[in-house]
Order: C-alpha cells, then structure tokens, then sequence
C-alpha cells in the first residue's frame, strides 16, 4: 500500500511538472479539435450577431471574412441574399442590386428566388420607381421567407396603392393576419387606395375597421385619429356635417393629428353655427408652438370668430397677441435659416434625427446649436419621401465617411506594426527558454520512464488505473516535443513578404480616394437638404406674414370701428346737450 502511496506522489508531482512547462510555453497553445460542420456555424455565427445587432458595416466585414476562409454557408445563395441585405441597408443599392440579380439568375429555390423579389421591390420603392417595384414584386409566388412575411405584406400594399393595382392589394389584405401588428397599416393603405378609384363604401368601411386597433399601441392610436380625420374630411365634403362633427369628436386631443383634427373640429363648429363648441379648439391651438401650421390659421380664426360673436375687445386683445406671436414666428424662421446654414449642422441633425423627432433628451450628443428652434418648422416636411430619400442616404455616406477616416487614422498603425515586425529576432532570453523547454522535456521523460518502472511492480489492476494518464502524458511530451523542436529551427521570426507592404500602402491610397468620393458625394447632398429645410421655411414665412397682415388689418379696422363708436357717443351726447 506504501508503495503505491509513493507511487502517486511521484505521479502527480510529474502532472503538476507537465502542467508548468505547458503554461510555460504559451506561444504555442493546444489546437482544438472542431468538427467541419460546427466550426462553419462558428464562422457563420460571428456575422450573425453582429446583422442581430443591427451592426451591418460589422456584419460585412465578418462576412467577407467568411467568405476568404471559403465558408460553406457565406458562399451559399442565402449567405448571398443576406450580404445583399446587409448592403441595401447600408445604402449600397447597386452592390446590392447585382447580387440579387446573380442569386435570381441561378437559384431554383423558391424562398431565395422570392426572398430577392422582396428586396428588389424594396430597393425600387425606396428609389421611387414604382412600376419597377410592382414588377419585382409580381415575380413573387409560392411561400413568402417567415421573416420578412409581416414587412411583405405592408411593402406590398404600399406599391399597389401607388400603382393604383386595387385588385392586388385587396388581395394581400384578405392573407395578412388580424393579429399582426401591420395589419392596421395594410388596412389603411387599401382603404387610401379604394379612396383614390372612387369606391368610397368601402373605403368608408375599412377607414372605420381601422379605429378597431387603437389600443394596440401608440402608433396605431395615431393611425386611427389619422383615419377618423379622413372619415370626418369625407363627411364634409359630402355635406354631411353630423357625422363629420361625429367623427372629429373622437380624435385625441393630444396625439399626432391632434392639430388638424382640432382645426378642422373648429372650422366645422363654424359651419353647423356652433360657434362656442370652436372656440375651445381653437384655444387649445393658441397654446401650442407657432411653427405648426395649423396654430398659426387657428390665430387669425379666433380673433374672427369672437369678432362675428360681437366682442370687438376679445377680438382685438387677441388680434394683437396675434401680431406679437406671427412677429416673434418670422424672426424664428430666420434663427432657423441661419441654423440650416452652418457647415456642420446636415451631420449633426442627420446623426440624432431619430431622438430630434422623438422629442427626448438627446442632447447628451453635445449639439453645436439649439435644434429646438429648427424641428419645429419641419413637422410636416419629415413626412416627404423626398427629404427622407435624401436623409437616409446622407446617414449612409456619414456613416461611411466615419470608418474611411478611422481608417485613414489607423494607417500610420499599420506601417508602424509592419516596421516594427521587420526588426523582428529571437532575442536570447526566447533562446533560454527554449533550451529551459528541452531541459524540462527530458526531465519529464525520465520521470516517466520511472513511473512506469514502478507500475510494473504493481498488480495488474492497479497498473490499468494509470494506463491511461500515463498515454496522456506520452501525448503531452510529444506535443512538447515536436514545438520545442520546431522553434529551435528556426533561424529568426516570420516576416511578412515584401509584397505585403506595398499592397498596405496601396490600400491606404485607395481609402484616401474613397474618403475624397464620399466627401464629394455628401457636398452635393447637404445642399439638397438645405434647399428642402429652406422651401418648407420660405412657406412657413409667407403664410406667417400672411396671417400677420391679416391680423394687423383686423386690429387696425376694430380700433377704427372702436373710434367710430366713441365719435358717435361724443356727438349724441353734444346734441343731447344742445336740445337742453
């Protein structure tokens, strides 16, 4: 028993030997053994983490690094599709348009053939070419990838509606679950359409079907205030005003159309000569921001309304706090140009457009100047397709222009680390330790030439409990073996070919150019975003001087009218003292 007591003691003080030589030898780690299949869904995995994160520009560089490597699932035609995805999102439209047509031209499977359908149609709806869209999507048939079934859906009622293709539209409609959140969206898109080919029943049917889902959530109660306005502007239209002045009683008061559905409650009051139901309407709209188009008609419509009532002090005390705000409105319009035309102010307000329109507290980002005096003006030109077409692809080239400069930043790095790897040697210390290794390799050889002495006096039972460890240590030693054999070959490091530095250089020369085609491409775009900020602001200021003389006028005339009725109650009183 003591014999074996010793025997243990010797083995596991080789073990832990063994184990410091292996920590010792760090540069030359333990290869993991993979099977083909898991390591190319390791591969693949790297670029789906960063396409989940939403990382695309990441996404694409572990992509085309799976692809260099020659992984099975980067080169198949759904790696592709997903590559062409990836470049359709990071505005690269005719990267990805090639790869589409590619896919399509030799793939049979119908959910990558359809899947590419989908992203065509996308790519031509977004680059307003409708009818190209419509045909894209036409190509589609049979089942639809699950993923992008809900966003299909919604694309497609979008195109038909532009392309007046009703029957289609309708169709999608009757496939598209109730319970998807896009649902309410499709609906209202096929009602627009029915609208637009004069089917007004049952366009009036789905206008009302949309108010159904405006619990759902936030955007679908602006939806449905959106579609309760329709209903209410065909009611007028029609003359119907009961059930125009119905259905403007259920918009919110607050919500997203709460401006439009206020005026239009006002001026419908108006009309059924309700004249005190408008007047709270209208004094909601007083209260909010002059920039909004809506509060600066609902100014000059109060001011008239209490002039038609008969109370001339109302309607010139609210004359002249007109006057003041439609003053202090147009030198805002001209705080708002001054804005829009500093050098860095397109970036910046592409950069945090999502938490600009949001409302919240972005200014956490550090902005140059105060954007709160520019937002306000451009409500509704953020609804422009045009103006969005043109952000989105100025948030391209930004983003872009981001990673050429870090790039370009890092290129004095590379030369640096290729430099400083040409001087590369074996140092002696690094000769030590390979000779430390060899001394340390036949120490554990004797030591286990010793063991398996000893095992040999042992029973045959208790020999195959170390039989194991021992073909572990034999794999060990060997391992070590052929590394430290390996670098006592070796003369001096490995250097890269010289070949290596001329192409860094050259891809160095290459970012600069691509940085200076970027900055060109995003100095012909800032001036297509100013010149929409400008146009929308030259209507602000023309209907806000409008509505100023207006206002000037009204107040000019109700002071005469006011001096006119003095004059007259001067000259009753003179003849009333006359007659006495």
């Amino acid at each position: 028993m003591a014999r074996v007591e010793t025997l243990k003691r010797q083995f596991f003080k080789c073990l832990g030997l063994l184990a410091g030589c292996t920590s010792f030898a760090l540069w030359a780690s333990q290869p993991q053994v993979v099977e083909k299949a898991d390591k190319t869904e390791l591969e693949w995995g790297n670029v789906l983490f960063e396409y989940y994160q939403k990382d695309y520009f990441e996404a694409l560089i572990e992509y085309e690094y799976a692809k260099t490597i020659n992984n099975d699932t980067a080169k198949s035609d759904y790696g592709q599709m997903l590559q062409g995805g990836m470049l359709l999102s990071y505005g690269q439209a005719k990267q990805s348009q090639e790869i589409f047509d590619r896919v399509l031209a030799r793939s049979a499977d119908p959910l990558v053939r359809n899947r590419a359908w989908y992203y065509l149609a996308n790519l031509y709806y977004h680059k307003s070419e409708p009818e190209k869209a419509h045909q894209s999507l036409a190509k589609i048939s049979g089942p639809v990838p699950s993923d992008l079934f809900p966003e299909f859906y919604h694309l497609t009622s979008l195109i038909n509606s532009d392309v007046e293709n009703l029957a289609q539209a309708e169709n999608i409609l009757s496939q598209v679950p109730e319970d998807s959140k896009h649902y309410p969206y499709v609906l209202f898109n096929v009602a627009i359409g029915q609208l637009r080919s004069n089917e007004l029943k049952k366009s009036l049917i789905n206008l009302t079907k949309v108010n159904q889902y405006a619990a759902r959530s936030e955007e679908h109660a602006s939806l449905s205030d959106r579609a309760t306005h329709g209903l209410a502007q065909l009611a007028l239209k029609s003359g119907n005003l009961p059930t125009a002045w119905a259905n403007l009683q259920k918009i919110r008061t607050n919500g997203l159309y709460s401006n439009r559905g206020l005026l239009t409650y006002a001026w419908t009051a108006i009309k059924i000569k309700q004249f005190n139901e408008a007047i709270p309407a209208l004094e909601i709209l007083q209260s909010r921001d002059i920039a909004i188009p809506e509060v600066q008609e609902a100014k000059v419509l109060l001011a008239h309304l209490y002039e038609q009532q008969g109370a001339p002090r109302k309607a010139l005390k609210s004359n002249l706090i007109s006057i003041d705000e439609f003053a202090k409105g147009i030198n805002r319009v001209a705080e708002a140009r001054d804005i829009i035309a500093k050098q860095n102010v397109p970036e910046e307000f592409v950069r945090n457009l999502d938490v600009i329109i949001d409302d919240s507290d972005w200014f956490g980002a550090q902005p140059s100047i105060d954007y709160q005096k520019l937002t306000p003006f451009l409500i509704d030109l953020m609804s422009s397709r045009i103006l969005n077409e043109t952000l989105k692809e100025l948030s391209d080239l930004y983003a872009i222009k981001k990673n050429l400069e870090n790039w370009e930043f890092q290129s004095n790095e590379h030369l640096l680390i290729m430099n400083n790897a040409d001087k590369k040697s074996i140092s002696k210390e690094e000769r030590k330790a390979i000779q430390r290794s060899k001394a340390i390799q036949q120490q554990l050889s004797d030591k286990k030439q010793e063991l398996k002495l000893l095992m040999l006096s042992l029973k045959p039972e208790e020999q195959k409990r170390f039989q194991s460890t021992i073909d572990s240590i034999d794999k060990e030693i060997a391992i070590l073996q052929s590394r430290t054999d390996g670098m006592s070959r070796l003369s001096q490091p490995y250097k890269q070919p010289a070949s290596v530095k001329k192409e860094m250089k050259d891809k160095h020369n290459q970012v600069k150019q691509k940085l200076k085609q970027t900055s060109r491409l995003i100095a012909k775009l800032e001036p297509v975003v100013r010149s929409l900020v400008n146009e929308e602001l030259d209507k602000h200021e023309e209907r806000m001087r409008y509505y100023w003389a207006q206002s000037r006028l009204a107040k000019a005339r109700l002071y005469d009218t006011t001096l006119m009725e003095l004059d007259n109650v001067t000259s009753n009183k003179e003849s009333g003292e006359g007659v006495k």
